[in-house]
């Protein structure tokens, strides 16, 4: 929303458009979160300082809304949300929940964002979505192929044109991949396992 990954491009080539990449605040906004188990409710907490209405929706879970946290519906998320992120587990379910069903039913133009999993979002039908500016822009932190090295000719198209877009980030799946992430993961494993 701040223009970091196009201006950061745009000063590689030794242009300093200032007001040109006038950015946009999250502060005010509606942010939707679709699944709000651990890192769903993790997040939904980190936003509490922008003030900003969190719509959560999760399938299996109720009761959890409070204070800037409200309870939803997945229509009333794509109805008012001004950023989408994903927080679910891949299922037959869940698998291309966001396809071109789900930006159809976007009223608000927003950002979608998907730390999840990478088949949640139908990467063609993103890639149509920002075409057709139904989206705002997108931050991907999983693809639905992450083995880049067995990429088809179309697949790889798309990549390059999604990493080629302005509104588009990219990283390797590594949104909660830290060293401290690491060592809390294996001391829960070891105190699950009894052994810490």
């Amino acid at each position: 929303m701040n223009k970091i990954h196009s201006t950061q491009k745009e000063l590689k080539e030794g242009k300093w458009l200032r007001d040109e990449n006038r950015g946009t605040e999250l502060f005010g906004k509606t942010v939707g979160i679709i699944g709000y188990g651990n890192t769903g409710s993790a997040f939904a907490q980190l936003l509490g300082s922008f003030n900003v209405v969190v719509l959560a929706y999760d399938k299996y879970k109720f009761g959890f809304g409070k204070d800037y946290i409200k309870e939803a519906s997945l229509e009333q998320v794509c109805r008012y949300a001004d950023v989408i992120s994903f927080h679910i587990p891949l299922t037959e379910e869940t698998r291309y929940l966001a396809n071109n069903d789900f930006f159809g039913s976007l009223k608000r133009k927003p950002w979608i964002l998907n730390t999840s999993r990478g088949q949640i979002v139908n990467t063609i039908d993103l890639k149509e979505a920002l075409i057709s500016n139904t989206v705002a822009g997108a931050g991907l932190d999983v693809l639905e192929n992450e083995k880049l090295f067995t990429y088809t000719n179309e697949e790889k198209e798309i990549l390059t044109w999604m990493l080629a877009q302005s509104n588009v980030i990219i990283t390797p799946h590594i949104a909660g991949y830290s060293h401290e992430a690491f060592l809390r993961m294996s001391e829960v494993l070891l105190e699950k396992l009894g052994l810490f």
